[in-house]
């Protein structure tokens, strides 16, 4: 496609030859600093700083920018200062490699007769949906995928390679599912007496809500009795654990090797960074945020950020941090006070 039609079909402004061709996109900061961008190709440079980082940005290629900097690049995509992101976005979109399926279920896949699927779903080779399973409209399910019996998947909602959804769990609509990910696996419930250990039946389910992303490799138990919730527009990273009986809200980010512990309530707009516990009982409150490798064992404040372990307010956490790093000089302080002070 050339210049103008792509700045058509982003619905913004345009600088430059009109039949210049656009190929692709590339990402300004693994340029080296002193390499120009290639031909045809686009960049997002929304601020100053980048610019001034990369100045032979502006030499060569087509530059995706907002009003303020168009004027630095002799051909440009001008975007709305305040939208430029979601025109990025639009842009990427465009230039997206993921596969399209044809509407249908394979003939090497395995359905149950008593299997609802929608005429509009992409059901691949060798995906399984088992007894009484629901498959809704346009959702796509990739080799490998396992729909166990009475499970329901939402429409638009794509499963990628070897996504087990369990027995009567729900995932919602317009959702992604990557890699491995396992929904509905038992929680981890036992009972020991003298010479035995009893496993507590997990007869409960999770209940993914609408547009959510669950990450690779990810495991969200069943509730013991009730339902594992997880709620609308969550996203959720790479190699998560949600434990038993979990409630997590809406609007909430999870980020990589974190693990709630069972019986987790986290309202909406709760952050957690990488490699976090949570401890089993306990509330974030909404909009609370845990930094990274935090373990929290005790409920939180609304709208704070937490960091260290066990968590404490951050600003709490950094004053005490700034003090230990003294803790040497104060030690030898008092050595030296307490030998002037001991009797001769």
């Amino acid at each position: 496609m050339n210049l103008r039609e792509l700045a058509t079909i982003l619905g913004v402004e345009m600088k430059g030859p009109e039949d210049y061709p656009v190929y692709g996109v590339r990402d300004i900061e693994l340029l080296a600093l002193a390499q120009g961008l290639e031909e045809n190709f686009v960049c997002f440079i929304e601020s100053p700083a980048v610019l001034k980082r990369h100045p032979k940005a502006a030499e060569r290629g087509v530059i995706l920018t907002t009003p303020a900097l168009a004027e630095q690049f002799p051909r440009a995509l001008i975007a709305p200062e305040r939208g430029a992101r979601l025109v990025f976005i639009a842009l990427l979109k465009q230039f997206d490699k993921a596969p399209k399926f044809a509407p249908g279920v394979s003939p090497e896949a395995s359905v149950h007769p008593s299997a609802r699927i929608a005429p509009s779903a992409a059901v691949l080779t060798g995906a399984v949906v088992m007894e009484g399973a629901s498959i809704g409209a346009r959702a796509v399910l990739y080799p490998g995928v396992v729909v166990e019996p009475f499970a329901e998947v939402g429409e638009d909602t794509v499963l990628y390679p070897c996504v087990v959804v369990g027995h009567h769990c729900v995932v919602g609509r317009h959702c992604i599912v990557h890699g491995g990910t396992v929904i509905g696996s038992d929680g981890f419930g036992f009972f020991d007496e003298p010479g035995k250990r009893h496993k507590i039946p997990q007869i409960g389910n999770v209940a993914i809500g609408d547009h959510v992303e669950l990450g690779s490799g990810c495991t969200l138990d069943r509730a013991t009795i009730e339902t594992t919730r997880i709620g609308d527009y969550t996203k959720i990273d790479n190699q998560v654990h949600i434990a038993h009986n979990c409630l997590v809200g809406r609007y909430v980010y999870i980020a990589g090797n974190s693990g709630l512990a069972g019986s987790v309530i986290a309202e909406d707009g709760v952050m957690i960074s990488g490699m976090v516990s949570i401890k089993d009982h306990v509330r974030l409150a909404q909009g609370s945020i845990v930094m990274g490798m935090t373990g929290v064992a005790q409920d939180t404040e609304p709208k704070t950020a937490y960091f260290g372990t066990p968590a404490r307010p951050a600003r709490q956490m950094h004053k005490m941090n700034a003090a230990l790093e003294r803790l040497p000089e104060l030690l030898a302080r008092v050595r030296a006070l307490e030998g002037k002070l001991a009797p001769s």
